[in-house]
């Protein structure tokens, strides 16, 4: 969808997407891609999904939480200045809010086994959640030996060396554009030749 002037009805139905999102979502980044798809994805349509990959990207690339700044690019594009503010706004509200109450409430349920047996069922549904989005991400892209094996080595970088993950991202990105340049360099050079070759066969 492209930028255009949002509506006070389109900025309040963006700050309650968005403030479900961060209020019913555990685990934050990751395991908001999930959640973030199905609302602005499947339901509002606010953007495709194609787009939503390369701003996961963009948002893990950039400072700051990625729920945050997938929800302010989201917001910006919906409805500028005004759509970024309040999407950026409702989705860190839940968390602040929550927090603050935590902070007042924590001696009083702090060892409780009932509440640290929630929370531990509580990290287990994140990580179907962040396993899930992954599948999904993998599911959109195209799917080549070179790509394959991209993905299989910034796993492995992530995972067993310690590297930050941003690295990762910004050299997948040069490779992109490398790979591309050459990819697009070769086909001319392909394309050239065999006009070349039909030339000849012409004038014979």
């Amino acid at each position: 969808m492209e930028k255009q002037k949002a509506t006070f009805k389109d900025l309040m139905i963006m700050f309650w997407t968005f403030f479900k999102i961060g209020l019913f979502t555990f685990g934050g980044g990751y395991a908001m891609i999930t959640i973030i798809e199905k609302e602005i994805v499947q339901k509002h349509r606010w953007i495709e999904e194609e787009t939503l990959s390369d701003m996961i990207a963009v948002a893990e690339a950039t400072p700051g939480p990625i729920a945050v700044n997938m929800a302010t690019f989201v917001g910006y594009k919906k409805g500028r200045i005004l759509g970024a503010f309040f999407a950026t706004l409702s989705i860190v509200l839940p968390s602040f809010i929550i927090i603050i109450l935590v902070s007042i409430f924590l001696s009083f349920v702090s060892g409780n086994i009932w509440v640290e047996s929630a929370f531990k069922g509580i990290r287990a549904g994140v990580v179907a959640l962040v396993i899930h989005a992954g599948i999904k991400m993998t599911k959109q892209f195209e799917k080549t030996v070179v790509t394959v094996l991209v993905m299989l080595l910034a796993f492995g970088l992530a995972t067993f060396v310690d590297v930050d993950v941003v690295w990762i991202i910004l050299a997948g990105g040069v490779f992109g554009v490398v790979y591309q340049t050459v990819l697009s360099k070769r086909k001319s050079q392909e394309l050239e030749k065999s006009s070349d070759e039909k030339t000849e066969e012409d004038k014979k």
